[in-house]
C-alpha cells in the first residue's frame, strides 16, 4: 500500500513537470492565455536565423548566446514571467528592471542621467557656456529689433529636486559644478531673458500640499505642470507686454487612479503592482475669455512639453503654437505631429512667430536646443562660427555620442570638456580631407593648423621649447605659429 501512494506521488510529480515544460510551448503555439503585453521602449526579437551560423561565432559562443537570448523571448508566458522575474527583484532587492532606471530611497524611481547630470558628471565647461550665452544674447537682441520674444525656459529635473532620495549608492558622492550651476549663472549676468523652473521647484517642493513629481515617473506631475503652465503664461505675457490670456486652475481632482504619463517609469519597469498614487492631484485649467490669445509661438524643446498640450495649454494660450520636439519633430497647435523640422523654412518659421521659446530640463543640458539655436545664430550672423566649436556642438547635440566621449573621459582620466575638444578636431581633420573647398577662410585655415601642431609630436616640442623662452601660454604660441605659416606661404 505505502509502495502504491509513493508511486502515485512520483506519478503526480512527473506529471506536473511535464505540463511544466508542455504548457508554455503549447502557448506558445496556440495563444490560449492571453498575457497583458509589455510596455516601454523595447526592440521585439525575431525567431533566430540559423543561416548566420559560422564556425568563427560558434567557437566564440556568439551564436549560442543570441540563439538562447532569442529563443527565451519567444516562450510561452514570456510577458508573465518577465514581469515575475521583476517583481521579485523591485520587492526584496529595490532593483529597477528598465533601460536608465534606478529605485532610490522612499520608493523614489529615478532616470540616472538626472543624477550624473545634477552631480556634474555631464559638465562641459565654462567656456562652452560663455560662447552659448553671448549667442542667445545676440539673437535676444535681434529678435527684438524685429519685435519678436526669445527666451530661454529651464524645466525642473527629479535630480535636483530630490537629492536627498538618491540611492544609497550615490550617498558618498560629492556634488561637483554642473552645466545647470554655469548656464543659470551665465544667462542671469548677460540678461537672457530667463524662465527658471528649476530653481522654482527646488522652493516648492516642501510648501506645495501635492506632489511636483510623481514618484514613479519622470515628468513633472500634472499639478506640477499647471503650476509651471501659469507661471510660464505669466511670464511670457509680461515679457511680451501682454496678449496672452489669464490661466486659471479651477479646481483639483483626487483620483482613484494614476493617470499617464504620471506612471511613465513604473510601467517602463513591467510590474504587476499598480504604480504608487500619493499625494497626487489632477488640476482642471481654464483661461479667461475676456483676453484672447494674440500671440503665435514656436518652442522648441522635450516632451515635458507635452503635458501642456495634453491639457490644452498650448492650444488656448496662444493664437498659433508649434512644437519642435528635439528640433527634429513638429507637432501644431492641436498635438498633431506634421512632419520634420528639416523639410522647413527656418526663416519663414522665424517670421511667422512672436515668441520664440527654448525650454529643456536638466537632463539635457548639455544637448541644449538640439542645434537649434546655432542654426538660428547662422541665420542672422552667417559665416561667424570657429570650426572647432561647430563640431563639438555636434559631439554635444547627439546624446549617444556624447555618452560615449562621457565613458571615454572617465576611462582616459581626461575632463570631458578637453575629451570633447579632441573629438571635435579629429572631425574637423576628417571633414577637412573629404571637403577641403569648406575650409577656404583664415580662420577654417587657422584652427586646423593648429590642430595638425598639436598633434604633431616633434612639432609641438619645438613649439613648446619657443613658448618657454618667450614666457607665454603654449596655446597662445601655437597660434601665433600658425598664424606666421599663414602669412608665410
Amino acid at each position: 500500500m505505502q509502495r502504491s501512494k509513493t508511486q502515485t506521488a512520483k506519478n503526480i510529480l512527473f506529471a506536473a513537470i511535464v505540463l511544466m515544460l508542455v504548457i508554455p510551448a503549447l502557448q506558445k503555439e496556440f495563444r490560449f492565455i492571453k498575457e497583458k503585453p509589455l510596455t516601454g521602449a523595447f526592440v521585439k526579437t525575431q525567431m533566430p536565423p540559423f543561416d548566420s551560423l559560422n564556425w568563427e561565432n560558434w567557437i566564440s559562443g556568439s551564436f549560442q548566446q543570441e540563439l538562447t537570448d532569442r529563443l527565451e523571448s519567444h516562450i510561452g508566458f514570456h510577458n508573465t514571467l518577465l514581469r515575475l522575474f521583476h517583481q521579485y527583484d523591485y520587492s526584496l532587492f529595490g532593483l529597477a528592471h528598465a533601460d536608465g532606471v534606478i529605485a532610490g530611497k522612499n520608493g523614489e524611481l529615478f532616470e540616472e542621467d538626472y543624477i550624473r547630470a545634477y552631480l556634474g558628471e555631464f559638465y562641459v565647461g565654462e567656456d562652452v557656456w560663455k560662447t552659448k550665452v553671448d549667442k542667445l544674447k545676440a539673437l535676444q537682441d535681434t529678435l527684438g529689433k524685429l519685435g519678436k520674444t526669445f527666451a530661454v525656459i529651464l524645466e525642473p529635473g527629479k535630480g535636483s529636486l530630490y537629492p536627498d532620495r538618491f540611492p544609497a549608492q550615490y550617498d558618498d558622492k560629492t556634488k561637483g559644478v554642473s552645466n545647470y550651476d554655469v548656464f543659470v549663472k551665465l544667462l542671469q549676468q548677460k540678461k537672457v531673458n530667463l524662465l527658471d523652473l528649476n530653481q522654482l521647484f527646488v522652493d516648492w517642493r516642501d510648501k506645495m500640499p501635492y506632489r511636483l513629481f510623481p514618484r514613479g515617473g519622470t515628468h513633472w506631475s500634472y499639478y506640477g505642470a499647471a503650476l509651471a503652465a501659469d507661471t510660464m503664461v505669466a511670464y511670457l505675457n509680461k515679457l511680451a507686454g501682454g496678449g496672452l490670456p489669464d490661466l486659471r486652475i479651477d479646481t483639483l481632482i483626487i483620483k482613484d487612479e494614476i493617470r499617464h504619463p504620471d506612471d511613465d517609469i513604473w510601467l517602463a519597469m513591467n510590474l504587476f503592482t499598480p504604480a504608487p498614487l500619493d499625494q497626487l492631484a489632477y488640476p482642471e485649467i481654464s483661461f479667461t475669455l475676456a483676453d484672447k490669445a494674440q500671440k503665435k509661438a514656436l518652442f522648441v524643446g522635450d516632451s515635458f512639453y507635452f503635458n501642456w498640450q495634453s491639457e490644452g495649454v498650448m492650444h488656448d494660450a496662444f493664437a498659433d503654437c508649434n512644437f519642435w520636439y528635439y528640433n527634429k519633430h513638429v507637432w501644431n497647435r492641436s498635438g498633431v505631429e506634421d512632419g520634420l523640422v528639416s523639410a522647413l523654412d527656418l526663416s519663414a518659421s522665424i517670421a511667422a512667430s512672436d515668441l520664440i521659446v527654448i525650454m529643456i530640463t536638466e537632463r539635457f543640458h548639455q544637448n541644449f536646443a538640439w542645434n537649434f539655436d546655432e542654426e538660428l545664430y547662422n541665420l542672422f550672423f552667417p559665416g561667424q562660427h570657429d570650426p572647432i566649436d561647430f563640431f563639438a556642438n555636434q559631439v554635444r547635440t547627439n546624446n549617444e555620442h556624447f555618452m560615449r566621449m562621457v565613458a571615454d573621459a572617465s576611462r582616459t582620466k581626461q575632463s570631458l570638456s578637453e575629451r570633447i575638444h579632441s573629438e571635435a578636431e579629429f572631425l574637423l581633420y576628417e571633414d577637412s580631407k573629404i571637403h577641403p573647398e569648406k575650409y577656404t577662410t583664415r580662420e577654417a585655415r587657422l584652427s586646423i593648423l593648429m590642430m595638425s601642431i598639436r598633434h604633431t609630436p616633434e612639432w609641438l616640442e619645438k613649439v613648446k621649447s619657443k613658448a618657454a623662452e618667450r614666457n607665454i601660454p603654449i596655446d597662445e604660441m601655437i597660434r601665433m605659429d600658425a598664424e606666421w605659416i599663414l602669412d608665410h606661404p
